[in-house]
């Protein structure tokens, strides 16, 4: 063969390279719902952990690019293991698909400039840094700190019920940082804001997602004494939004209780089985207050207690009370044995006495004094405690 010949083949090759270099490019947006393994957070072998640390570094970086070794791992499998990535990471909020090249180049999307995505960072960081220091404690345990979290996410999120009726939800409303910032949110908003903050409680927990009634949703599974539990904050969550009102319907169930009404693929996530908090189901309207549980029986609205750590239930008054507040050593509540009129009670059951002569609704205190809804008017009422 003629030397011209052999470096024509040689040149005729590289230009194949090339070619087939642009031509095996892959782009893939944005999934939800990637399947995980088991009982870990992910399961990769060497080569998928290497370009997984490399996203992650990266995003969380807010570059533009990244390389990996195509010897190692077939470009195929990149997108797939950035999505794990954006799964498993929901301070992630701003990245918008991504195109793997397969000579080894990652080029990812994001939803915004690099400027706005540090300032809303900035923001994320600081919010999460005052529940953190304002709703965990030292001593908490496990179970604790789920609870102060859910109760966080009920009492400061409202569910963005207008946009989603009128089908003009905004991306933030699907991040943290609706939940966190503009403190409105659909499910993803309140669901990845939970594992965010259970991430940085130290407490291992999963992002699912599947449907509900019908419908794309998303909740939680935690992990609390080395057993799981799945929580839905989002349906907890009064709407249209009723200020002080914390629901536990959906706290802590089992798959069998769940599957009444959400659907997900279960091989992907880990079995939750644990029945040993079915008394929150028994709870409307709760309040935790001096090492008892305050709440609204849910078969009949009467007052009960439990003390958290015997879990010894008695009943504070024989009255219906699906709207209650506390101050101090006093109940308000809802009288609806008596026309839903305003009435107090000592946390002992004693020295009960009716506050205001109309029906009222919507209980909650806030820097001690107590808000109520007038019934008839829908007038916002007020009482220095």
């Amino acid at each position: 063969m003629k030397e011209k010949e052999v470096i024509g083949m040689i040149q005729m090759r590289k230009l194949i390279e090339v070619i087939l270099s642009i031509i095996l490019i892959i782009s893939i947006a944005p999934m939800q719902g990637f399947a995980m393994e088991k009982d870990s957070v992910h399961t990769l072998s060497k080569e998928q952990q290497t370009v997984y640390n490399i996203a992650l570094k990266s995003i969380l970086n807010i570059d533009s690019s990244a390389k990996f070794n195509p010897e190692n791992i077939s470009y195929r499998d990149v997108g797939d293991i950035v999505n794990q990535v954006v799964e498993e990471n929901p301070e992630i909020f701003y990245y918008n698909g991504v195109t793997v090249i397969s000579d080894g180049t990652i080029i990812f999307k994001y939803n915004d400039s690099k400027k706005n995505i540090i300032q809303k960072k900035n923001k994320i960081d600081t919010a999460v840094k005052k529940v953190m220091n304002t709703t965990i404690k030292k001593k908490m345990n496990e179970l604790e700190k789920v609870k102060a979290i859910h109760d966080y996410l009920v009492l400061n999120v409202e569910y963005d019920y207008k946009n989603y009726l009128n089908n003009t939800v905004s991306d933030d409303s699907y991040q943290v940082y609706g939940a966190l910032i503009n403190k409105k949110a659909v499910c993803d908003g309140y669901s990845k804001s939970m594992q965010l903050l259970l991430k940085k409680a130290g407490i291992q927990s999963f992002y699912v997602t599947g449907t509900a009634n019908g419908e794309n949703h998303s909740w939680n599974l935690v992990k609390i004494n080395g057993k799981y539990s799945h929580v839905d904050a989002t349906w907890d969550d009064p709407v249209p939004n009723k200020k002080g009102i914390i629901n536990y319907n959906y706290f802590l169930l089992t798959n069998k209780q769940l599957e009444k009404d959400h659907y997900w693929v279960k091989s992907n996530y880990p079995t939750a089985t644990s029945e040993n908090y079915n008394y929150f189901h028994n709870m409307n309207n709760m309040i935790e207050r001096n090492g008892y549980y305050y709440y609204s029986n849910a078969q009949n609205d009467i007052l009960y207690k439990m003390n958290k750590s015997s879990k010894k239930i008695s009943k504070v008054v024989n009255d219906r009370a699906p709207y209650l507040a506390i101050c101090g050593q006093w109940i308000y509540y809802s009288n609806y044995s008596n026309g839903g009129n305003l009435y107090k009670v000592k946390l002992t059951g004693k020295e009960k006495m009716k506050v205001k002569n109309f029906h009222v609704i919507n209980l909650y205190t806030q820097s001690n004094v107590l808000y109520y809804t007038v019934k008839s008017s829908g007038e916002i009422g007020r009482i220095e405690l």
